[in-house]
């Protein structure tokens, strides 16, 4: 559909000449004059962000996987096929150990809590103990009856002091922030630094367990426990499929050194045993050892996200369309963000902001998808950034999102308005932005609704009524495009109406070969009613004389005609009769060129717009 834009565009940029001033006339009970608009202003206050989904969108969408399973009814096998397309589900990765580093901790001393805990296999001898960093792989160890203390030095073996890292085992809870945090297996405190260069080095705090406990802590954090019970039982499919994706992601990743993984949302969130659920540990367990594996064999990188919007992002897997993530009860399926355009600049850093639009998306769904390249129209220039750059600058959920301000969601609902009113359809979203940044940063609205009436797309509409009225077929390609050019190149309404019902194929398909026929026929189509019997003769008779052609262009060109047309325009782009005083103002326009200058200057008054904004908010 660029094409048409770039067509479109392209008949704006013509030298001023070939664009007729836009006529004048008053809307009845409007008092609005149509002339050219005032230029849209970039006087707003805010910028609202309207958008989809929820995170990166690539991989599984956690609120699409409750939407097949619960709405669907699809298995979690099949949810996990639709999002990780080149991969197949395996059961053969066991139930091996993982270290997850506990980011909180780091650079923290570590209290921990617990019956019969040991310190690299020495009994503590006590309910709590805080292990403190001292220097390179070096720790001090204190012991104390509850995680407040008071802290006494641990007598192990070398006394107070830790050589290597400090490994921990027992029924521990971490102390963090006066609360306490109980955790599966064991806990090794260790220096995080680059040992071998010999760099000062930090605390850390890595727990260890095996892969299943440690989905039991991730998969309620990272999808309700509550699905399970959704739909009689059915989002026990969608829990299945995010354990199979939170195991395959755990096990192809290695986070560091000294931790396969983390328990954040930089790799999955994960809050320990505090956080599990039975309903959350069966679907762990029922799928346990399933792993999703590339045709090499390795396991796949399954990465999630909580919703899509409605089509995955692609990447490491196909994007696909995700019917799954429409359900009724995702509260991500849409959003809004407000800002001040102050606020948008200043986090950018960039000059005052005039107008927002997005030039590129990625093709994929609604609005043409996720943003790939929005540009910032300022005081200072364009100054174009990518999508998930301004997402991340501005927390947005997604990089699925149209801004507006209150400059471009007027010219956002003109523009729509343009393409349903004068093409008969839906604008393409490349399109939309396109003519909503032209006309939100100043360009004039008659122009843009004379390069849409002027549009080779409106003309070939013209032709194929008139294909269709004259001859009753539809237009063949090679008529279509000479008669498109035709128009293009400045022939008018009334001149293409002459030419087609005057064609020997018109009098036959009119009026089977009969010049009275034939003139009733035209008089049908071009207004609307029949030819009265003195009105059958004298134009017949001109027809001998005159020819067919001149006589089915002065039909076109007659008053009676004309307000035929306008009325039809006036009911297409207003939604009402037409009225009296712009039937004397338009009118006499239409016998020549003035088709195109009057649809023009129809779409660019105030009432207009004041509709189009109503239906297209």
């Amino acid at each position: 559909m660029r094409a048409l834009t770039t067509a479109l565009f392209d008949f704006v940029r013509r030298p001023a000449a070939l664009i007729a001033a836009p006529l004048v006339a008053v809307l009845a009970g409007t008092g609005v004059w149509l002339a050219n608009p005032p230029s849209a202003g970039a006087d707003a206050t805010d910028i609202t962000f309207n958008g989809r989904g929820f995170g990166h969108g690539r991989g599984l969408s956690q609120w699409g996987a409750y939407g097949y399973a619960v709405d669907h009814s699809w298995s979690y096998q099949s949810i996990l096929d639709r999002y990780y397309g080149g991969t197949t589900l395996a059961g053969d990765a066991g139930n091996p150990a993982v270290s997850v580093e506990l980011l909180g901790q780091k650079g923290k001393e570590t209290v921990l809590t617990g019956s019969g805990l040991t310190l690299n296999g020495y009994g503590i001898g006590a309910p709590a103990m805080l292990v403190r960093g001292i220097a390179r792989n070096t720790f001090e160890v204190y012991v104390a009856s509850t995680c407040a203390g008071p802290w006494a030095p641990w007598g192990g073996p070398n006394g107070v002091r830790v050589e290597g890292q400090a490994s921990v085992t027992g029924g521990i809870s971490l102390c963090d922030g006066g609360q306490v945090k109980p955790y599966r297996g064991n806990m090794v405190i260790l220096d995080g630094g680059p040992a071998n260069l010999g760099l000062p080095g930090f605390q850390t705090t890595v727990n260890v367990v095996t892969v299943d406990e440690y989905l039991y802590g991730v998969v309620p954090r990272e999808s309700p426990a509550s699905w399970g019970s959704a739909g009689g039982g059915k989002g026990m499919h969608a829990l299945r499929a995010q354990a199979v994706a939170a195991r395959s992601y755990a096990l192809s990743s290695q986070w560091t050194a000294y931790a396969k993984t983390c328990d954040t949302t930089s790799c999955q969130v994960y809050g320990g045993s505090a956080s599990e659920d039975s309903r959350t540990t069966t679907a762990v367990a029922e799928t346990s050892g399933q792993v999703r594996r590339r045709s090499n064999g390795t396991i796949a990188r399954t990465e999630f996200s909580a919703s899509t919007g409605g089509w995955t992002a692609g990447g490491e897997f196909p994007a696909v369309e995700d019917a799954g993530d429409l359900t009724g009860a995702n509260p991500n399926r849409s959003w809004s963000a407000s800002f001040s355009r102050a606020d948008v600049a200043a986090r950018l850093g960039i000059p005052q902001i005039l107008n927002a639009r997005v030039t590129v998306r990625n093709g994929l769904g609604a609005e043409g998808g996720r943003v790939v390249q929005i540009v910032f129209d300022t005081t200072g220039g364009a100054r174009p950034f990518t999508g998930n750059h301004v997402r991340s600058v501005l927390g947005l959920k997604s990089d699925w999102f149209t801004p507006t301000t209150a400059s471009t969601a007027g010219a956002r609902s003109f523009s729509r308005g343009l393409y349903a009113d004068i093409l008969g359809r839906e604008g393409e979203p490349q399109g939309v932005d396109n003519w909503t940044g032209f006309i939100a940063t100043g360009g004039d609205r008659y122009a843009a609704a004379r390069a849409f009436a002027g549009s080779g797309e409106r003309f070939t509409r013209w032709v194929g009524e008139a294909y269709t009225a004259a001859l009753h077929r539809p237009a063949e390609p090679d008529g279509m495009n000479n008669w498109v050019g035709f128009m293009l190149r400045g022939g008018t309404l009334n001149e293409l109406n002459g030419a087609i019902y005057g064609s020997t194929e018109s009098l036959y398909a009119l009026g089977g070969g009969d010049v009275n026929a034939w003139v009733n026929g035209v008089y049908q189509s071009l207004l609307g009613r029949p030819a009265a019997p003195i009105e059958q003769a004298m134009w017949a008779s001109a027809a001998g004389r005159y020819g067919r052609t001149s006589v089915a262009m002065s039909i076109s060109q007659s008053a009676e005609a004309r307000d035929r047309r306008l009325a039809g325009y006036y009911l297409a782009l207003l939604g009402r009769p037409m009225d009296s005083s712009g039937q004397g103002a338009f009118s006499p326009y239409l016998a020549g060129r003035g088709d195109v200058d009057v649809v023009a200057s129809i779409a660019a008054s105030a009432e207009y717009r004041a509709r189009v904004e109503a239906r297209f908010p």
